[in-house]
C-alpha cells in the first residue's frame, strides 16, 4: 500500500509540473498575442501621424517594414507555442489518466479492506454472541 501511495504522490507532482508547463505557454502565448495588438495599435497610430504631418512620412516607411517583420516573427512565435501546448494538453491528459489509474486501484484495495474489517469485526461479534448464549444456557440449565 505505502508503494502505492508513493506512485500517487509522484504522478500527482508531475501531473502538476505538466500543468505549470502548460499554464506558463499559456501566458507566453497571451503575451504575444497582446504584443501583436500593441503593435497593431501603433502601426495605427504612426499611419495617422504620418498621413497629418508629411514631414514624418519618410520615416513611416522603415517603421511599417520594421512593424511588420515583428508582428510576422510574433506570430511565428505564436505558432509554434501553439504546437507546445497541445502537446502539452495531450501530455496533461495522459498524466491525469495515469494518476486516475493508480487512484482507483487504491479505491479498490481500500474498499478489500474495510469489507475485510467489516466481516473480521462481524465474525467477532457472532463468536461473542454465541459464548453468551452458551453461557446463559449453561447457567439456565
Amino acid at each position: 500500500m505505502k508503494g502505492l501511495n508513493n506512485l500517487i504522490r509522484m504522478h500527482k507532482w508531475k501531473l502538476d509540473e505538466k500543468r505549470r508547463e502548460l499554464s506558463d505557454m499559456e501566458a507566453l502565448r497571451d503575451e504575444f498575442s497582446q504584443q501583436v495588438d500593441q503593435l497593431g495599435l501603433a502601426h495605427a497610430r504612426e499611419q495617422q501621424i504620418a498621413a497629418e504631418i508629411p514631414e514624418v512620412n519618410f520615416s513611416y516607411a522603415n517603421f511599417a517594414i520594421a512593424s511588420r517583420q515583428q508582428q510576422e516573427n510574433l506570430a511565428q512565435s505564436i505558432a509554434e507555442i501553439a504546437g507546445k501546448i497541445d502537446m502539452l494538453s495531450e501530455e496533461v491528459a495522459d498524466c491525469f489518466q495515469e494518476l486516475k489509474k493508480y487512484e482507483i486501484v487504491q479505491d479498490m484495495r481500500e474498499k478489500k479492506q474495510k469489507i475485510a474489517a467489516d466481516r473480521t469485526a462481524q465474525i467477532e461479534q457472532d463468536d461473542l454472541a454465541i459464548d453468551m448464549y452458551r453461557r446463559k444456557r449453561i447457567e439456565q440449565g
